[in-house]
């Protein structure tokens, strides 16, 4: 029997080297059950494969041979040990959507709330194809051969080492689907956040989701300091003539607006949760405020 000198632990005769801790695929289903869009993966990969490559690529996931594993904006790259000394390079591709093809996409999502809404919360829509194929694009593989796979281990493709990380990449989906976006190019929170302000945009008016602050008049000559002695420290205006105002255009979420995507990761983009508590408070202090005029008169 033979030994692995850089891991301590045997094995057996023509089984892959063993990985101290590995990536497994721990879904206690198997494949069964997976979410449409994460299976669809797996069949794009197994469709083209050998059975042989079938059977042993699940063995290799549930036995956790992958190394290595990210999802990356367009791209899965992932290191799977085999027997030989140095684990393959694995990587699974989708061909991106251009920047005017997202647009596109984007606004056509933007026109349905139940998008926006299921997303938001970490859910994939049923119909989510839908604007993609309205704007001639496709979301998923529309073809096996459209996910393309690359394995450097000189078998033929795909490979089992390609069937391993299908499989890990299809339960990745079905915790985060947002990740599915990022497969065409476009990170998940980053297309919350451009469909947040389309549906704004459609809903409220460009002149409102994007109105730049007014700043004051440069030509507006004010009197110089000295001829404002004898008034500079009196009282000027009381609060009360300032609550007599009629109010300003509002202009929704333009601090956040400005302040653009935040750096910070998570599940839900904090732009999107902070633009929602925004709201709810400000519904809040009109209904107090309201309430207390009611009362006043």
């Amino acid at each position: 029997m033979s030994a692995n000198p850089a891991q301590g632990q045997p094995r057996k005769p023509d089984a892959p080297r063993r990985v101290r801790h590995g990536i497994k695929f721990r879904r206690k289903e198997g494949l069964q059950g997976l979410p449409w869009f994460a299976k669809a993966f797996v069949d794009a990969i197994e469709s083209r494969a050998a059975l042989g490559a079938r059977v042993m690529g699940m063995e290799y996931a549930l036995s956790g041979q992958a190394a290595s594993f990210s999802l990356d904006t367009g791209i899965v790259d992932a290191l799977v040990q085999g027997r030989a000394p140095r684990p393959y390079v694995v990587k699974l591709s989708l061909p991106h959507l251009s920047k005017e093809q997202w647009v596109d996409v984007v606004q056509a999502m933007a026109r349905e709330a139940l998008f926006a809404a299921k997303l938001l919360v970490g859910e994939m829509p049923e119909g989510i194809e839908e604007p993609f194929a309205a704007c001639g694009v496709n979301l998923l593989p529309k073809a096996p051969a459209e996910l393309k796979v690359e394995c450097n281990c000189g078998e033929k493709l795909p490979c089992k080492h390609a069937v391993a990380v299908s499989c890990l990449l299809a339960e990745r989906l079905e915790v985060d689907p947002l990740a599915l976006f990022a497969l065409r190019g476009l990170p998940g929170t980053t297309l919350l956040e451009r469909l947040q302000e389309a549906r704004t945009v459609q809903t409220t008016g460009v002149s409102q989701s994007h109105q730049s602050p007014q700043l004051p008049s440069q030509k507006a000559q004010l009197p110089p300091l000295e001829a404002c002695l004898d008034d500079f420290w009196r009282p000027g205006r009381k609060l009360a003539d300032f609550e007599r105002l009629p109010a300003q255009e509002h202009v929704p979420h333009a601090l956040l607006r400005r302040l653009g995507a935040s750096p910070l990761g998570g599940k839900f983009p904090l732009v999107g949760l902070l633009a929602s508590v925004h709201d709810s408070l400000r519904s809040k202090a009109i209904e107090l405020r309201e309430r207390a005029e009611g009362h006043d008169a």
